[in-house]
């Protein structure tokens, strides 16, 4: 018998929601990191706020206590993210937790859940037209960030690569404001069909759960019928079933109009449409504009193109222009300056990411830097102009601040940086971010984010509660409990990688 150990069998590293019962979907849907996608310092512990909610409304349920959260304003908190490092604003909401705890809790009721899982098997029922974007947990220590983007790399990078083999063309198109566009009233012409969910003995009919998630929806925003919060991974599946539903409505008129050598691939509102007739794509084009139109969405002319070429196309133009460049330098400031080129070629692209994540990796094995305000002054400009790498750049920055000597000279560090940011409106996340790094050495800085002050110890409402008239679920929403004291006594001066790094490239 030979001495050498079988290979270990691999497992799957992440599974999809729809993979998961009813109990196992509410769990993952009420997990902090499903209830806020956006990236914020270790000490928000959102699992502080939504298990006192979710235990109070296992007993009582919010729709036996008859309150209208409708009819208030500002129901959930809202910080604003930068799409383009210009003028394109996303806002990520903060769902107010009970309004989300009870979302979920309809969603995962077995005979609700069974429901939504067989409706999105008949959305996949035809193989051209696969949908990438269903939300992932991850079996791994790999957060579930990273499962996404591990799931995108496989699903949509490559297996388009691997679709050269079959198409000439690839032609790319995504939908304008998605979340924004969004009809509340189409979740239950998803769900149900429109002729089912438009018939008038229906319309108001809450046992149909698209019609019970269509109110809930307007429940967080004041009864608008417009767009739905964008942040979180229970929201992302319901945009999957109106966008699963424009799927299925494009593979019917294909098949009648006789289309069928195509393959496309979908993650989220991002379309890849595989042809080897250029006439076919463009049909397919045409058709998925008037699908869309009929659920009140269209489809951003900037962004559809033309049939292009597989491979070359497959990979992002960031990426592509990421590889094709030089990418670093023995000397850090022209490093950091080829990264801030590329940054303002490209903001807030992927590829962005990846090299401030490798200039962080070099500034942990110097012992010593020279230049560090220079190099900060350069960081901050790259995340000023993409916001979204501003964590990264955060971490970089505090690296930076730990070779100034004296306390004095980061402090005069940062009411410099702060001031830089104060040029840039909707800051909020960036304060966030900042506070994060300078909390260490002084924490009692202030900021104007609401977040930032509830980190300060002030008494801020996130949420407006004024709808709730019942004093023991009025009582489990302290804004101050997502803040967790203990890990925020423990930060260290200098961001660690697992604090802004979702993915291992």
């Amino acid at each position: 018998m030979s001495g050498k150990r079988a290979p270990r069998k691999r497992g799957p590293t992440d599974r999809s929601a729809l993979d998961m019962s009813a109990s196992e979907a509410r769990a993952f849907f009420l997990k902090p990191e499903s209830y806020c996608r956006l990236d914020l310092p270790p000490y928000f512990d959102f699992r502080r706020l939504l298990r006192p909610v979710d235990k109070f409304l296992k007993i009582k349920p919010l729709a036996s206590l008859r309150l209208k959260p409708r009819d208030c304003e500002d129901v959930n908190y809202t910080i604003y993210s930068n799409k383009d490092g210009r003028y394109a604003w996303r806002p990520f909401q903060l769902i107010h937790p009970v309004i989300y705890v009870d979302l979920a809790h309809l969603m995962t009721e077995s005979k609700s859940w069974a429901a939504i899982r067989s409706r999105f098997g008949e959305f996949a029922k035809d193989p051209k037209i696969r949908c990438l974007s269903i939300p992932q947990e991850s079996l791994t220590k790999r957060k579930d960030q990273g499962a996404k983007i591990l799931h995108w790399w496989q699903g949509i990078e490559q297996a388009s690569i691997d679709l050269a083999l079959d198409f000439n063309y690839v032609l790319h198109a995504d939908i304008t404001d998605c979340y924004g566009s969004i009809y509340t009233h189409s979740v239950a012409w998803a769900m149900h069909g429109k002729a089912m969910a438009k018939a008038k003995e229906n319309r108001h009919d809450l046992s149909l759960i698209g019609n019970a998630i269509d109110t809930r929806l307007q429940n967080m925003q004041y009864a608008q019928t417009n767009g739905i919060p964008q942040g979180s991974v229970l929201v992302d599946l319901i945009a999957e079933m109106v966008l699963g539903y424009a799927d299925l409505e494009l593979s019917q008129r294909l098949a009648d109009a006789k289309v069928t050598d195509f393959q496309l691939l979908r993650y989220r509102d991002d379309y890849r449409i595989f042809v080897n007739d250029t006439y076919a794509g463009e049909f397919i084009l045409k058709t998925l504009t008037e699908v869309l139109i009929g659920l009140g969405l269209k489809l951003n002319a900037s962004k559809t193109t033309t049939a292009q070429a597989v491979i070359e196309n497959s990979i992002k133009i960031d990426k592509r222009e990421w590889i094709r460049r030089r990418q670093t330098d023995r000397n850090l400031q022209k490093h950091l300056l080829l990264i801030h080129s590329h940054g303002g070629e490209f903001p807030n692209g992927g590829s962005l990411m990846i090299a401030l994540d490798q200039f962080y990796a070099r500034l942990a094995s110097r012992k010593s830097i020279r230049n560090p305000m220079q190099l900060t002054s350069i960081t901050i400009d790259i995340g000023y102009n993409s916001p979204r790498c501003f964590p990264a750049c955060a971490a970089i920055v505090s690296k930076l601040l730990s070779k100034s000597p004296t306390k004095r000279e980061k402090l005069v560090a940062v009411d410099r940086i702060r001031k830089r940011l104060e040029h840039l409106p909707n800051n909020g996340h960036l304060e966030v971010w900042l506070q994060r790094i300078s909390y260490c050495f002084n924490p009692t800085l202030t900021y104007g984010d609401k977040l930032c002050r509830l980190v300060e110890g002030k008494r801020v409402d996130l949420w407006n509660n004024s709808w709730i008239s019942d004093t023991g679920l009025k009582r489990t929403v302290r804004s101050s409990s997502i803040v967790n004291r203990k890990r925020l006594k423990a930060l260290r001066p200098i961001v660690p990688r697992r604090e802004f790094v979702v993915f291992e490239y």
